[in-house]
């Protein structure tokens, strides 16, 4: 890795760091919804001093965790659900029977959905089929 002036050298290794601007662009995320990500303990980020100010910097590691959050909101799971997941499957604290009866859970929602979206789905296409037959009857 090259040395950049946001890289932090510890012996040795260097580590990327960037401010929230830089991560919003990365992650597509508003800088609004990283600071309640960082509020609601996703995401941490550390404290760097410039003068008066306190600046707020996240690691690449902060990026590809960001991009789990967003993965799992679109796959339909709870932010408390993706907070369980990451901070106890991804250290290997969630036992198997845990990890079962999450994705059981989440199997279970996602049939219920399913149901009412088809119950709306029939709501609409009767709805659709009746405003069609009234326009033909006007004709």
């Amino acid at each position: 890795m090259e040395y950049t002036p946001q890289s932090r050298g510890f012996w040795k290794i260097w580590v990327t760091v960037m401010l929230i601007g830089e991560l919003s662009k990365k992650t597509g995320l508003s800088k609004d919804t990283i600071r309640f990500y960082e509020k609601i303990g996703l995401i941490v980020a550390s404290d760097r001093r410039a003068g008066t100010r306190l600046y707020r910097e996240y690691s690449q590691e902060t990026v590809e965790r960001l991009l789990m959050i967003a993965q799992g909101k679109g796959l339909g799971f709870r932010l408390s659900e993706i907070k369980q997941l990451l901070d106890e499957w991804g250290d290997g604290t969630l036992s198997k029977r845990n990890q079962v009866a999450i994705m059981e859970r989440k199997i279970e929602e996602i049939v219920e959905k399913t149901q009412q979206l088809n119950a709306i789905k029939t709501y609409l296409a009767t709805k659709l089929s009746k405003l069609n037959e009234e326009i033909l009857a006007e004709s």
